[in-house]
């Protein structure tokens, strides 16, 4: 659990830079719409004025660069620069920024604020942006809307952090323009794919289970207006071969309707890993899928045309499929549908080896050159939908509505990865603290968190090649071992439209966060981690179900609320929250951003220790010296952060001249107002406008009152524990603080009387232990050590074995034939038969008086061999004697 250090810093609270990047009431098209209590939900469609209900993602990063929604334009700033702006400011007061209030010549409303704090990215998009999403080069920009995607190039940071503040226009490309419009379904993810070649691989997915890969080509604008794979999961869920078309149909055409396609409504979807070389093969290429109603699918393998895998991807691959036909074959299972996806498997996994990859260079000049293969070609590019994922049994009801899902991808098996003969393909790391199956974690618009686990594994399948004559048994259902189930809202807190969303942390695979309408948590796996993960590797069978029911009745995941949102003093038309964003960095070191309201909120946690590198130290040489660490005098709170409506300006004066006609303005100002109805109307608007903002002010100033009178309680609580501390100090001194410090040559006289009270006790304390080892010793006789008493059990044990026991009749045969006694007799009872049958062939001998031309063994030679035999048996029975005489002289000095 991240310890807090502090929260929202002064350089993004009020009266700073950072603060009027994520202000949104200053933005030309306005702030997002609220999300209200009880407002009416509109779940699909695409008429104008239903609200959106979805994942609010207006918050981006490109290394410690943040992208922030302001309406339908979006802000660029680095925070490294915002901070440092700010630490310059305070240590030149006189120094004070620019205002931007664009009175300048030249300098247009449009443009960013005269003192560099964010710069305006200007793009053709007509709607409200709901999520924005950097490709992992950090090259490009997907933004979409309710609808509709962009794909924005970004400038390199050098460029956009130059001045002057002007806006610059980002070169956009729209995706799908004929399919991704108002009048098609909504949009409910966007990705971008893990193997994706230089990053340029987007997948989309709408609300109406429609899954499209782009693959995007700067130099081929072709590449933007259709993707290159389109897949209708309601027509891949009724499919039974290779030869349908599983591509979406046409806008306007008519669709059936099928029984199995009710409920195939996407909430979310992500990729079961990041493609790193330290997960599990299937993982990077698996496209997991979560439906509001609550159930699961998965399509594996989902490649681009193009697509690049890390180092560990293809010998993993290859080593499991060999493996497991290898083990059909000898089973003889050739009718069994496993049978037949492992010999596609294997087909799939021959037609990659056969390639030639094409080596691209890495993104730096220390990274290793990439391969991208095609994808195969011999099986079809879309997969078979693998679903629904069972999670709780049939006789219970459980209602999930589901809003997001991320799946934490299995640890790899080193020994399986260097059992093959590529010598290329040792991953870069491996999390020794991983578990061997994936983790799905869910959660529900209600906020109830599902940490689920993947026992079986997603691995890639096919659908027939050809439709089956006859009609074959569905397949089974995958399954999920549902671990935990844990609430994070109350049903007071819910809104209507509620969207949590997740996001993963930076520090731990199997940590993430939680952001809704009212906070943010911090959710850790670490727990359980290590005692499911020993479970799941050990063989020992017995007790297996009770050492499981102990592991989930344990502590369980770490959860601790991190952040919290009151909406009820803030009347503002701009309630929304984004999800958060996690950063580690130099700088700004374990950081945690996100903005409600157009406000930032930020965490700093503490930054955990990083674990040494054992492959490169021998031995510790003690100088490693941790970080000095702040001493915490108590739990981090939150600084108070003025609501807007203190500081903004009022909107009267504006009202007026918008309003009320320039004659009739003179008039007020130089005569007496007369009362009519037109100076009624006036007074009516402006009395709204007034209370309005009075009531907000009102509200504002309770709430500053509110937090005063719990300042005072605060102060007062810490003003106690402070009397606490010191009376404790001077129990332990021994005299009051004053007489203390005067004293300084006898002011330790009594803490060095009690340690040396307690030293003097210790010392006595060894004295009676020695001296009652030493009477046991004289008692018992000499005290063997444990290697001794090891040695003396495992000669009991043979003498045990060797003597013949006296009822052996109730013993099986095949028993008794295995013991050393009975294989002892065996050898006495065959040596003795050697040694009669080797005197009579040499009495033999001699009575036909040495002659040895009527045998075919030459005589010398048989003399040899019978020579051998006997040393033999005469070694044989020296150790039998041997043996027995060292046990009867252990038995004697036994007893002794």
């Amino acid at each position: 659990m991240p310890k807090i250090i502090s929260y929202t810093p002064r350089w993004l609270s009020q009266s700073s830079p950072g603060l009027q990047l994520f202000n949104t009431a200053d933005s030309p098209q306005g702030p997002a719409p609220a999300r209200r209590r009880g407002s009416t939900q509109y779940e699909s469609g695409s008429t104008s004025g239903s609200e959106y209900v979805g994942p609010n993602k207006t918050i981006a990063r490109r290394g410690t660069e943040v992208f922030v929604v302001a309406g339908k334009q979006i802000r660029w700033s680095d925070l490294c620069m915002l901070k440092d702006d700010w630490q310059e400011l305070q240590q030149t007061p006189s120094k004070k920024p620019k205002p931007a209030n664009g009175e300048r010549s030249g300098h247009s409303e449009d443009d960013g604020p005269e003192d560099g704090s964010y710069r305006i990215l200007k793009v053709p998009v007509s709607e409200q942006i709901r999520q924005l999403s950097v490709s992992p080069n950090g090259d490009l920009l997907a933004i979409a809307t309710s609808h509709t995607v962009h794909l924005a190039i970004l400038p390199y940071p050098s460029h956009l952090g130059q001045i002057p503040n002007k806006a610059i226009r980002l070169k956009t490309y729209t995706i799908g323009p004929t399919t991704h419009v108002l009048s098609q379904s909504q949009l409910a993810d966007v990705l971008w794919h893990p193997c994706g070649v230089a990053g340029n691989c987007l997948v989309t997915v709408t609300a109406d289970a429609i899954v499209r890969l782009w693959e995007f080509n700067k130099e081929n604008r072709w590449s933007s207006d259709s993707p290159s794979l389109a897949v209708d999961l309601k027509k891949l869920v009724t499919g039974s071969s290779e030869e349908e078309n599983f591509a979406p149909d046409r806008f306007g055409r008519n669709r059936g309707f099928s029984s199995d396609a009710v409920g195939l409504e996407v909430a979310s979807a992500c990729f079961g890993g990041t493609g790193s070389s330290g997960e599990s093969a299937w993982s990077s290429m698996t496209l997991w899928l979560a439906m509001k109603e609550g159930d699961l699918y998965a399509l594996c393998p989902f490649l681009p045309s193009k697509w690049q895998p890390s180092s560990s991807v293809i010998p993993l691959l290859s080593t499991a499929i060999v493996a497991k036909v290898s083990i059909i074959q000898k089973d003889n299972l050739s009718d069994d549908e496993e049978s037949r996806q492992c010999h596609d498997q294997l087909q799939w996994i021959q037609d990659i080896d056969s390639q030639d990859p094409q080596l691209i260079k890495g993104e730096h000049e220390l990274s290793l050159d990439g391969e991208v293969y095609d994808r195969p070609c011999h099986r079809s590019s879309v997969p078979r939908l693998q679903g629904p994922f069972q999670m709780f049994p049939e006789d219970t009801d459980e209602d999930l509505e589901l809003s997001d899902i991320h799946v934490i991808a299995a640890k790899i098996d080193p020994d399986e990865l260097m059992s093959g003969d590529d010598s290329d393909s040792e991953p870069d790391s491996i999390d020794e603290l991983g578990v061997s199956a994936a983790v799905v974690c869910l959660v529900t618009r209600s906020g109830r968190v599902y940490v689920c686990l993947d026992l079986e594994g997603v691995e890639g399948q096919w659908l027939p090649r050809k439709k089956p004559k006859h009609l074959l048994p569905p397949p089974k259902d995958p399954y999920l071992v549902v671990l935990e189930g844990l609430e994070t809202l109350s049903q007071n807190d819910t809104l209507t439209l509620e969207w949590p969303t997740l996001t993963r942390d930076v520090n731990s695979r199997y940590a993430f966060f939680i952001t809704h309408s009212v906070g943010v948590l911090f959710f850790s796996l670490e727990p359980w981690l290590l005692g499911l993960e020993n479970e799941m590797q050990s063989h020992e069978r017995k007790g297996a179900h009770f050492r499981l029911d102990v592991i989930r009745s344990s502590g369980g995941a770490l959860r601790e609320r991190i952040l919290s949102f009151n909406h009820e003093n803030e009347v503002s038309t701009d309630t929304s929250v984004s999800a958060c964003l996690a950063y580690e960095d130099s700088e700004l070191g374990y950081f945690l951003l996100t903005s409600a309201g157009g406000r930032p909120h930020a965490v700093t946690f503490d930054r955990p220790y990083p674990e040494p590198a054992s492959a490169f130290e021998t031995e510790d040489d003690g100088s490693f010296i941790p970080e000095m660490r702040v001493l915490a005098l108590g739990p981090a709170r939150s600084a108070y952060q003025a609501p807007l409506s203190l500081w903004e300006k009022s909107k009267l004066p504006k009202f007026f001249d918008e309003n009320v006609p320039n004659h009739q303005r003179m008039i007020m100002k130089k005569e007496k107002v007369r009362m009519s109805m037109a100076t009624l109307d006036i007074m009516t608007k402006a009395h709204r406008v007034l209370s309005h903002e009075t009531h907000r002010l009102g509200v504002a100033a309770a709430d500053l009152f509110r937090r005063c009178e719990r300042l005072q309680d605060e102060l007062r609580d810490q003003i106690g524990r402070a009397n606490e501390v010191a009376y404790r100090t001077e129990r332990i001194i021994g005299k009051d603080a004053d007489a203390y410090l005067d004293d300084v040559e006898g002011k330790d006289t009594s803490l060095n009387a009690r340690l040396d009270m307690t030293l003097s006790r210790h010392e006595e304390l060894i004295a009676r232990h020695e001296s009652l080892k030493r009477k046991f010793a004289r008692v018992s006789g000499k005290v063997l050590s444990e290697k001794e008493q090891q040695w003396f059990s495992e000669v009991k044990k043979i003498n045990e074995s060797v003597e013949r026991p006296e009822a052996s009749h109730e013993e099986d045969e095949e028993a008794q034939s295995s013991q050393t006694w009975r294989r002892l007799q065996e050898v006495k009872d065959l040596a003795e038969d050697l040694i009669e049958r080797a005197k009579a062939s040499g009495d033999g001998q001699t009575k036909d008086g040495g002659d040895v031309t009527d045998t075919m063994i030459p005589l010398d030679l048989r003399r040899k061999k019978v020579e051998q035999v006997m040393s033999l048996l005469e070694r044989e029975s020296a150790l039998v004697e041997a043996a027995q005489s060292r046990l009867e002289r252990l038995n004697r000095s036994s007893v002794a």
